[in-house]
């Protein structure tokens, strides 16, 4: 949805023709920017989380270090695009403000917005094909342990 909502955005920032559309972009890319960061942040906190999990469910079992190193790896692939992609976002709206109070030129806040648009896709392609490789890992986890609800 945040990908959906950037790319409308960008689009209705081309598309400015009088004040009303401006105020619609505006209020566009404030929604954008917002589903964007949450998307990001939730998923850096998806990956936090069930790193923890691994690490307490797995304690000292002889595979611990291997999956512990998988969980590390993934956050270490996926935390910088997302970071870069928060950044970006934030970046381009900010500077949206400067641009319409004429502070600063347009073409700074296209390219940002530009920038911005491709880091999202980017990230959103690492969380997705990372979070599958996660909860492959996940599943192996419950295999190791044994799954706690299939006792109930």
């Amino acid at each position: 949805m945040g990908i959906v909502a950037l790319v409308i955005t960008v689009y209705m920032g081309f598309a400015i023709e009088n004040s009303v559309g401006l105020t619609q972009h505006f209020l566009f890319a404030m929604f954008a920017t917002f589903v964007v960061i949450l998307a990001h942040c939730m998923s850096m906190f998806y990956f936090i989380g069930t790193g923890k999990q691994v690490k307490d469910l797995i304690g000292s079992h002889p595979k611990a270090g291997e999956l512990i190193q998988r969980t590390r790896d993934f956050k270490n692939v996926v935390f910088p695009p997302l970071t870069t992609a928060i950044l970006l976002t934030m970046a381009a709206w900010i500077v949206g403000g400067g641009v319409d109070t004429r502070v600063l030129p347009t073409w700074i806040h296209t390219v940002l917005a530009l920038l911005a648009l491709g880091a999202n896709v980017y990230a959103f392609v690492r969380e997705f094909q990372y979070m599958s490789k996660n909860n492959i890992l996940l599943d192996e986890l419950a295999v190791l342990v044994g799954n706690p609800t299939e006792n109930e």
